[in-house]
């Protein structure tokens, strides 16, 4: 096992080296967002170091990372969403043949890390129905439209009353995490909250946080 953050050999319950540790304590500042008006939780700023593991993840299979960024976000939704008792964490689905492609699925993976660290059950509630370019190569305008009816919900009898936290890898302009809480949302869950590995830098336009 590596330090993702430096590359360094740790041991495998280790989540970062000595060093990186030392560095996360001192400096890390959780991010505090809105994804389309839902309530949403970052690690990270999208760039840099950061960048290069998640980039490092979809591309070169390095999923072992996935449960070690799982346990800085895990304190970072505790110290978020103090006072809110989830029954279920879930994640941002992919598409069958996207999934297929890749072979995995990042945010899933960090999900149920995310899990195991605050000792929460895993639900899948939704399923991607429609094929998307991927959001970070689109304009902001065209971001919505691409993702307008592209998720629905496995089984709302599942989701009716529940707290939900919605798991996504990256946020840029939100509307993916959105979209999802949207369609999620007509199912009647109780709540429903937002969390990820890293939030891009962006001049989007801001919506108001529930």
């Amino acid at each position: 096992n590596r330090c993702p953050y430096c590359g360094k050999v740790v041991e495998p319950d280790e989540y970062a080296c000595k060093n990186c540790r030392k560095m996360l304590r001192a400096k890390h500042q959780a991010i505090k967002s809105g994804a389309r008006g839902y309530r949403c939780v970052s690690s990270f700023v999208y760039d840099g170091r950061v960048r290069r593991i998640l980039l490092r993840v979809k591309y070169q299979e390095r999923i072992q990372f996935l449960p070690q960024l799982a346990v800085i976000l895990a304190q970072d939704i505790r110290d978020a969403y103090p006072d809110i008792k989830f029954d279920c964490i879930t994640a941002v689905p992919m598409h069958k043949k996207d999934l297929r492609k890749r072979g995995f699925n990042q945010s899933e993976i960090l999900a149920r890390s995310l899990c195991e660290l605050l000792d929460l059950p895993y639900l899948d509630t939704l399923t991607k129905i429609k094929r998307t370019k991927q959001q970070h190569r689109l304009k902001f305008a065209e971001r919505k439209k691409n993702l307008d009816g592209a998720f629905s919900v496995i089984d709302k009898e599942l989701v009716k009353d529940k707290r939900i936290l919605v798991i996504d890898d990256i946020i840029t302009s939100g509307y993916t995490l959105g979209n999802c809480c949207k369609t999620l949302n007509k199912a009647k869950p109780a709540l429903l909250c937002c969390a990820a590995i890293a939030s891009a830098r962006n001049d989007y336009p801001k919506e108001s946080v529930i």
